[in-house]
């Protein structure tokens, strides 16, 4: 249950709701108000009442003037119906179905969620308060106060009163609340802030917040820089998590890391660093470490905090910038990984020294499309003669100094040259420019101002504010929405991010047909790309072995592309679901069952299923008779004859009956453009259902393509797409 508040005023019923918003870290908006709702009108006819739900007897009789209902803005649409007379208003004014519609995903955030406030504007009569709560008393005075507004309502003695039910943020569902804890950070920040910090030394301030975060449950490793008796100086070291940082290290970060010093925090300037994870919908800071100074030794010492903290952590890559002391204390510290350089600050590291001046470089842009050849090498010979052609170019035998330059990039050629990355990297992080974005936000909202602050202050701002928003919004983009019903089935449950980019390519897979694929070997297929003459092959994988396309969209987001999305449309039987569980199973193409504790958003129903599975049939049907296949596969053993097969048909009799099926179906779906007639539409869907389930009993598929028969060629429409 939730708590009822009574105000004196409107204002002040507003302030509270506002306060209330901002503690629960929720929005509610008016579902529905009273016109004399705040209005002092003892006119309005309305009984007399002594108590309602939110207003407990008291004695004192009053008027209910008007009444206002909120509900939380993720709550239930109270325009859905004008928005369902909307659109059936658009359908029967246009005589066409193929009109042009923005493709919405998510059409809506509403989710259902039941909580509400309920809020009273009443008028009370004091003068006329009754000592017992007895029919006697309240008819007695119920008329005394209606006589007395009868004969001047100016001169009854009133006061006026709000009274709201706020509900507990227990009620609130279907979406994330992060809810006021009972000792949050801001909390512990006022307390020590309000000793006016126990020493103007900041590392006893530091001291003193390291050990409220502690208490917190936050992970710490503390030690102020000092001299020891023997002299030697201490350095300082100061590393924090959160446990929801460590769940999503442990989560997202086994295949990819990203260190990056994000600020240099503090009076003196100290380094800042945060390690990086690329969650399934944005980059996440799951973890800070400040060290006294950037060298190789004091990150090492850092990471090893973080790994003694993680036992299970061991990423397989990290991705860093090009500095010596970061590639080294990785290289230390976990010796399984492979360490890999930052395209973004690669190519601009290139652009910033081939254009200052001092260098002399003539030619910059001829440089820079010989460095970007190098890194795009796809095999040894390329980038061997990528090199040469570089070494061969007049700026690299005339400067010395870009020679030295480049010398230092080429030592490190395995980090940032594609033929040396590794083919199983199921996670396409070649830049940091998510990262880029998140340390602009940081630096530019959440610190503007702090430039010359302790750094004290500055991880007050972190642990206060930057962490925990960028946490929050983690979790709103993870379970925001729901998915139109016209998005692919195994999308609904995918992140907005790729279910878009998997969207796009569909729509572009579409193009192809039956005839453009080939069987190229087990789980491997030979896709004719519509723009040249040439063949793409998509592995889609088996057990470890990663899935891959030989195109450039695939390099470069590892998604599936038109060609793999082509192979899910076209061949029976070949699916996201027969992709290698090694991909498949990727936490970043799946929803964060942890955020509301639980995966899915909408349950796929039997209808759903159903629609989907027709869509793709009917475009086998258009697109891919059996006849005209020219798709190979592994050999099988031959499956078993249909009950009612007795007649073995030739494949151009069957493309024959089929072409005719299709053009059938295509009338039919041009006719019901103009039926207007609901109860016949019902019929011919019944009808339609039927006809269906009849089509599906007599489809028989192994997974494997049949093969019995080698359809005759035929001749390509030369068209330019």
């Amino acid at each position: 249950m939730g708590s009822v508040e009574t105000f004196e005023c409107l204002e002040d019923f507003n302030t509270c709701l506002q306060q209330y918003e901002e503690n629960t870290n929720t929005k509610f908006i008016v579902l529905k108000s009273d016109r004399a709702f705040g209005k002092s009108d003892l006119t309005v006819e309305k009984q007399l009442q002594w108590e309602v739900k939110i207003v407990p007897f008291n004695g004192v009789p009053f008027k209910i003037i008007g009444k206002k209902t909120y509900v939380c803005h993720q709550g239930r649409d109270k325009h859905a119906k004008a928005k369902i007379r909307r659109q059936e208003s658009k359908e029967q004014g246009h005589e066409y179905s193929c009109l042009k519609t923005r493709r919405l995903m998510q059409p809506t955030k509403k989710m259902g969620c039941p909580a509400t406030i309920n809020v009273i504007h009443i008028v009370r009569f004091p003068e006329y308060k009754i000592t017992e709560d007895n029919p006697y008393q309240k008819r007695e005075k119920s008329s005394a106060v209606r006589e007395a507004l009868r004969l001047d309502p100016k001169r009854v003695c009133t006061e006026e009163m709000f009274a709201a039910s706020f509900p507990d943020i227990k009620e609130h569902q279907n979406h994330p609340i992060d809810g006021k804890e009972s000792r949050d950070i801001w909390n512990i920040i006022k307390k020590v802030k309000a000793g006016n910090w126990k020493s103007s030394v900041d590392h006893h301030n530091l001291q003193a917040l390291v050990n409220t975060w502690k208490e917190e449950g936050c992970a710490t490793e503390y030690r102020p820089s000092q001299e020891e008796e023997d002299g030697t100086v201490v350095k300082m070291l100061l590393c924090l998590q959160t446990p929801w940082q460590r769940r999503l290290m442990l989560l997202y970060g086994q295949h990819v890391c990203l260190l990056d010093e994000t600020y240099r925090a503090g009076r003196n300037s100290m380094p800042l660093f945060f390690l990086w994870v690329r969650t399934n919908v944005t980059y996440a800071a799951v973890g800070v470490f400040v060290t006294q100074t950037e060298t190789k030794e004091d990150i090492a010492e850092a990471l090893k905090v973080f790994q003694n903290w993680n036992s299970d952590w061991n990423p397989s890559h990290f991705l860093v910038d090009f500095c010596e002391a970061e590639i080294s204390a990785l290289v230390e510290v976990f010796k399984g990984s492979k360490v890999l350089l930052c395209d973004f600050h690669r190519e601009k590291a290139w652009m910033e020294w081939t254009r200052k001046k001092e260098n002399g470089v003539t030619c910059q842009e001829k440089v820079l499309i010989l460095l970007r050849a190098i890194a795009d090498s796809q095999t040894n010979e390329d980038f061997e003669n990528s090199t040469v052609t570089l070494q061969q170019h007049p700026d690299w035998q005339s400067n010395e100094k870009l020679r030295r330059f480049l010398s230092k990039w080429l030592c490190h050629a395995e980090r940032w040259v594609n033929v040396f990355r590794n083919k199983n990297l199921n996670v396409a992080i070649f830049t940091n420019k998510g990262v880029e974005r998140q340390k602009d936000v940081l630096k530019h909202s959440y610190l503007k101002g702090h430039r010359n602050c302790s750094l004290s202050e500055t991880l007050i701002v972190i642990m206060r504010d930057f962490l925990p928003n960028s946490y929050q919004k983690y979790v709103e983009l993870n379970i925001k929405r729901k998915y139109s019903g016209n998005v692919p089935c195994f999308l609904r449950d995918r992140p907005r991010i790729m279910a878009q980019h998997i969207m796009k390519r569909h729509q572009e897979s579409l193009l192809f047909n039956a005839r453009d694929i080939t069987s190229a070997g087990e789980n491997v297929f030979s896709v004719h790309s519509q723009t040249s003459q040439e063949e793409h092959l998509v592995n889609f994988g088996k057990g470890d072995e990663m899935p891959s396309c030989t195109c450039m969209d695939w390099r470069r987001h590892l998604l599936p592309c038109q060609h793999f999305c082509a192979v899910f449309t076209l061949v029976p039987g070949w699916s996201w679901e027969n992709l290698s569980a090694a991909y498949r199973n990727n936490p970043l193409f799946t929803f964060d069952e942890v955020c509301l504790g639980h995966s899915r958003t909408v349950p796929l129903n039997s209808a759903d299923l159903q629609v989907e599975e027709l869509l793709k049939k009917n475009q086998e049907n258009n697109n891919s008779p059996e006849g005209d296949s020219c798709i190979s596969s592994p050999e099988r053993s031959p499956s078993p004859a249909a009950p009612s097969e007795t007649i073995l048909i030739t494949p151009s009799v069957k493309a024959e009956k089929r072409e005719k099926c299709s053009t059938l179906l295509k009338e039919i779906s041009d006719l019901t453009c103009h039926i207007q007639d609901g109860t016949f539409l019902d019929s011919v869907t019944d009808r339609l259902t039927d006809l269906l389930e009849d089509l599906r009993r007599h489809i028989h598929h192994d997974d494997i393509l049949d093969l019995s028969y080698t359809p005759p060629s035929k001749k390509m429409c030369s068209s330019a797409t």
